[in-house]
């Protein structure tokens, strides 16, 4: 007789089902496709495993249906040795042979990812996400406005109508349109992974890309005429020097110094990254143009992070092509650095 099973309990040889003793909780649904058998290959009195209540034991095929009413379970086994009352149907999963061949539909690919990327022909905020994507490899459309009229009277309408909050930069994928600098750069982030692995990674990014808006906006302040701010090209020059002197990095090497990894956020490149180092740069300029020096002087760690950044071999291009060149402002607001 064939070994007795818990479901084989009943007397008329019916299967048996046992009530389970504990509540299991849901399977989550597998991502991988469902896979199919091509039954072609198996032939009546053709020997095989055929599994049953978890076990494998030899059997021989009986009949191979074709009927679409046994497209689950087209085979006809009985097991060797074992009264006939066992003979079943059943279904490849069910069984190991080697003419029985898996048959797995080809898995439907993702269009690749394309971004529609908008900023004036500047560095500026531009440059941080020109640097995520030739980094990530993507493919891009990098739309530079040169003067207002090309922005203010064409291309903003054509966003407006996408998003109510019309500003550069601007990023669009797919249907999305994505409008604010931090919202951009969490946008694109999501979409590259590069928002940070883990809970306290992301959160530090999320910090960091507020921090060092703030001293962009701080730069932004110094650079252009505002009649409250720096009204003169004296008032810039007094500032400029002053903000340099202040060491405005110091919050910035004090999160490497904690964080203890050649990154910001981790010990990979996110986001807040790219903008750290841009507003390195740009400050390494500004200090030149003053002639202050060596900002990194204070700020070993950072100075380590901006020389392996730009050392990235992904970025090599970029640092080659005539965006790296831009000017760091915009002209048409004629500022006192470009």
């Amino acid at each position: 007789l064939k070994p007795l099973f818990l479901s084989q309990l009943g007397r008329d040889h019916s299967r048996v089902a046992l009530l389970p003793t504990e509540v299991m909780a849901p399977r989550k649904a597998s991502n991988s496709p469902k896979v199919t058998y091509d039954y072609a290959g198996l032939k009546e009195g053709m020997r095989v495993q055929a599994e049953s209540e978890g076990e494998f034991h030899a059997a021989e095929i009986l009949q191979v249906s074709d009927s679409k009413s046994r497209t689950a379970k087209p085979v006809k086994v009985t097991y060797t040795g074992f009264d006939k009352v066992y003979d079943e149907w059943v279904g490849g999963d069910r069984l190991k042979c080697k003419a029985l061949k898996k048959v797995q539909p080809e898995i439907e690919k993702r269009p690749p990812l394309e971004f529609n990327f908008g900023y004036w022909k500047i560095r500026g905020l531009g440059s941080i996400f020109r640097m995520i994507f030739e980094y990530k490899g993507v493919k891009y459309t990098d739309n530079q406005y040169e003067t207002g009229p090309k922005w203010f009277d064409e291309d903003k309408l054509k966003i407006l109508a996408k998003n109510a909050l019309a500003n550069l930069p601007y990023v669009e994928c797919g249907n999305d349109c994505v409008c604010q600098t931090n919202a951009c750069l969490s946008y694109v982030g999501s979409k590259l992974r590069l928002n940070g692995n883990g809970n306290k990674a992301r959160l530090m990014n999320e910090q960091l890309l507020c921090e060092v808006y703030d001293m962009r906006q701080a730069m932004f302040e110094l650079v252009y005429p505002f009649r409250m701010v720096c009204r003169t090209e004296a008032e810039h020059n007094e500032k400029a020097i002053k903000h340099l002197e202040s060491n405005p990095f110091k919050k910035f090497e004090a999160c490497l110094e904690k964080s203890g990894t050649d990154y910001f956020c981790d010990k990979t490149l996110c986001t807040a990254d790219f903008h750290i180092w841009e507003m390195l740069d740009q400050h390494r300029l500004l200090a030149e143009k003053h002639k202050k020096g060596d900002i990194f002087a204070d700020i070993p760690k950072c100075k380590a992070f901006y020389d392996k950044f730009r050392a990235l071999p992904q970025l090599e291009k970029y640092f080659a092509s005539e965006d790296y060149k831009l000017p760091v402002n915009n002209a048409i607001a004629a500022p006192y650095f470009l």
